[in-house]
């Protein structure tokens, strides 16, 4: 019976895109005396359902024997054909291992509490059928993003999953913020799911396939028996690797992230917490792939790295407390990158595995500071900490959770890819780039705290209630979880008790950076400290840190610039070129035919003169250019 709920896995997805497709019966109005809520009753029911089945199948798989070993040795698999035609076959094929279990579970888990957690904070919106018929939508997309075994099918689910995003950031769409933040979220992510449509056709005649398990056959292939490499293949690598780079807001697809923080903050939840990671899962199942060209591997490193740096420098800088964290998303995303690029798929791994759950649970606590002091300006919060302390805690909590510090998942994850910097090629920059960028995420996410809880409370903070039962409860249950993260890691083996989880080599400098930039921030932001805001001579960095390092502006001058351009010489080209060629030669013979019209008298004696004219004109004509005979051919007659 256990084995079953592994076997029946790919029911999973299915049961959140029904919910999706039932709340369309509430959005239209079909159902509208019972009012929105039952939409988001059913909902949660469904992807409960989903959570129940996942789980059920993940136990199957570390309960039974014969199925554990069916899922590491030889996956479930399943699959059926979308396209058969011409010798091109697409299908979508599915595998069932444990890996993509793990993600599932964790996907429909928070899912669960995010659903739980809308149903207090929208509590008097009416736009439930939108709203949780998008987030279930986004449930269906990421469980078979992780159950496919196709680059094409996983490239049209992420396509999915930028319309579901422009859907979500959309909900309030009376707003001018909220459609400026959706339509740059949907255009900044289409850019890289273009590329990534570009790069996977191309791939198809070079590899025949686009399985990824069949592509790391491919690799290997090529590898054991020293194949020489298309020379195109590192193009196409930098087109497939442009798909998960927007998905990640890395850079220079970065500022959709911020942007979509207009959306409601459950769904921010979700998007920060699990549906940014959906890109790294593509990108890790083509490393096998990006091992094949050093220079994709050099372009990862240097994106992740570049956008781990400057994300968490301009994180410190906002003032909106979501726009803030969104940047520490696109940092701690970038440290992932740069594991890829030095061929660090376990360190990837462990860093994608222990990021989900904190980061939701900051997010969760920042909506209920958010919802009940009608701000999320951080200079209009403080002096929380008498008044909200469990919420304070549970915020601590999720900080520790991404910053390297023991005995917590992010430590043993960001120590793995410190000894991954140690032993390649450039070992101190490396080195100190995770270290920087460690200091300045444990800096960026203690300034928050010190914000909103330390200091004195303002006139948005003076009564601070607490929240429904209904946001409470998915909080303190998902810091639960975050706190015995990193046991679960070790019963399972993923980090070893030596003597705290993940403990090794390097940790002491990575600790070191932790207190360094988690301490002088504390000092700045508990109590606050004159030199937390740059004197006047400076305020232009901070300013221009606040504004994104004028990307947006840059964008505007270069991109959008030259696309405005080309569209004006375009639309020129077509007014005068095109459409004025064919209308002058239009004209032209409308003219003619009019003034022919004017010879037209009706009398049969012009027609036949006429006529006799043309025969003679056309007779003349032959006669002239008749060719000449030699004379030498010519033979006299006798």
């Amino acid at each position: 019976m256990t084995l079953f709920f592994a076997q029946t896995a790919w029911l999973v997805p299915l049961y959140p895109l029904v919910a999706s497709l039932l709340s369309l019966l509430w959005s239209p109005g079909l159902i509208s005396r019972t009012g929105p809520r039952p939409c988001g009753y059913l909902n949660l029911t469904l992807v409960s359902v989903a959570f129940v089945h996942s789980s059920a199948a993940l136990m199957a798989l570390h309960s039974n024997s014969g199925a554990g070993a069916a899922a590491l040795y030889k996956p479930l698999a399943f699959g059926w054909t979308w396209l058969e035609t011409a010798g091109l076959k697409v299908g979508f094929d599915g595998l069932i291992t444990e890996p993509a279990l793990i993600a599932m579970t964790v996907i429909t888990g928070l899912h669960v509490l995010v659903q739980i957690y809308a149903i207090g904070y929208l509590e008097m919106d009416w736009g439930w059928p939108r709203f949780f018929g998008s987030l279930s939508f986004f449930e269906a997309g990421l469980c078979a993003l992780v159950l496919t075994d196709s680059l094409f099918f996983s490239y049209v689910i992420l396509e999915l999953l930028t319309l579901g995003t422009y859907l979500i950031v959309g909900t309030w769409y009376n707003q001018p913020l909220v459609v400026k933040g959706a339509r740059d979220a949907f255009l900044t992510k289409r850019i890289g799911d273009l590329i990534l449509l570009a790069g996977l056709i191309a791939l198809l005649p070079i590899t025949g396939t686009w399985n990824f398990h069949g592509l790391q056959a491919w690799a290997a292939d090529q590898i054991n028996n020293g194949n020489p490499l298309p020379q195109v293949l590192p193009l196409i690598l930098l087109a497939l690797i442009a798909g998960p780079m927007g998905k990640c807001a890395q850079i220079p697809l970065h500022l959709w992230l911020d942007e979509a923080m207009e959306s409601p903050l459950p769904s921010t939840v979700l998007r920060n917490s699990v549906v940014v990671v959906g890109g790294a899962w593509v990108l890790l199942r083509l490393e096998p792939l990006i091992e094949l060209s050093p220079l994709v591997q050099t372009v990862l490193v240097i994106v992740g790295g570049t956008t781990a740096l400057v994300a968490s420098l301009i994180a410190l800088a906002q003032i909106d407390v979501k726009r803030a964290l969104s940047f520490l998303v696109s940092s701690w995303l970038g440290l992932l990158f740069v594991a890829v690029g030095l061929g660090g798929i376990s360190v990837a791994d462990h860093l994608m595995l222990v990021y989900p759950l904190p980061m939701a649970l900051m997010l969760m606590v920042i909506g209920a500071i958010v919802i009940t002091n009608v701000t999320q300006d951080l200079t209009q919060l403080g002096g929380l900490w008498s008044k909200r302390p469990l919420m304070g805690l549970a915020f601590l909590t999720g900080a520790a959770g991404l910053m390297a510090l023991p005995p917590f998942g992010g430590f043993a994850a960001l120590r793995e890819l410190m000894e991954l910097t140690a032993e390649s090629s450039h070992p101190v920059l490396l080195g100190s780039l995770v270290l920087l960028t460690n200091a300045l995420i444990s800096a960026g996410l203690i300034r928050v705290f010190g914000l909103i809880w330390g200091g004195r409370p303002s006139v948005f903070t003076t009564r601070s209630p607490e929240v429904l039962w209904l946001m409470a409860l998915p909080t303190f249950v998902l810091m639960g979880l975050v706190l015995h993260l990193p046991q679960l890691m070790v019963i399972n083996g993923v980090f070893a008790l030596s003597p705290l989880p993940g403990w090794g080599p390097l940790a002491v400098p990575l600790l070191i950076s932790t207190l360094l930039g988690g301490g002088l921030s504390a000092v700045f932001y508990l109590r606050p400290h004159p030199l937390a805001h740059l004197p006047a001579a400076l305020g232009g960095l901070q300013d221009w840190l606040a504004h994104d390092m004028q990307t947006e502006r840059f964008y505007h001058r270069t991109v959008v610039w030259l696309v405005v351009a080309l569209a004006r010489i375009s639309a020129w080209s077509d007014d005068r070129l095109f459409e004025g060629f064919s209308g002058a030669s239009g004209s032209a013979a409308l003219e003619g035919a009019r003034r022919l019209s004017f010879t037209t008298s009706g009398r049969t004696q012009a027609y036949a003169l006429t006529l006799l004219l043309g025969v003679l004109l056309m007779a003349a004509w032959l006669l002239a250019s008749a060719p000449s005979v030699p004379s030498e051919l010519v033979r006299p007659f006798r």
